[in-house]
């Protein structure tokens, strides 16, 4: 998916719950600095939110941090979220159930945004998931890394 020159910035995180807040801010100063704002900046923010705090929750014991990796070419912003955790979450088909909100949260967000999602397996036995978002045509990405 990825289109021109690509800018990318990547931190990694404890998997704990009082990380997320720490997760959601680094991401917000990153996409502030590339000119990234408004309702693409608050949807990735969330996702990024999201994502972490399923990785606290559901992963943590295989997994002692997430890595956040935050990339932008000339058309889309990419938001992907690393574990070490061999176990691949499933979106629910249907809003309601045990367990499955969070990705099926954000699969809907990036579908509104016009985007996809997903969930691919790491050689090494854990996985990313990845979000892609695309930048509106009047988004500017600043040239420089975060």
């Amino acid at each position: 998916m990825p289109s021109g020159p690509r800018m990318t910035h990547a931190f990694t995180v404890a998997s704990t719950v009082d990380q997320v807040p720490v997760a959601r801010r680094a991401a917000r100063r990153v996409l502030a600095s590339w000119g990234v704002g408004g309702d693409l900046a608050y949807t990735a923010a969330l996702i990024v939110t999201e994502l972490v705090a399923n990785v606290a929750e559901h992963a943590a014991d295989a997994s002692p941090a997430a890595t956040v990796l935050l990339a932008a070419d000339d058309w889309w912003l990419t938001v992907s979220v690393h574990d070490a955790s061999p176990r691949l979450p499933r979106a629910l088909t249907v809003p309601y159930g045990d367990g499955g909100r969070g990705l099926r949260m954000v699969m809907l967000l990036a579908e509104d945004a016009g985007g996809r999602h997903t969930v691919e397996p790491t050689l090494e036995g854990g996985k990313h998931i990845v979000v892609h978002l695309p930048l509106g045509k009047h988004t500017v990405v600043a040239r420089r890394c975060g």
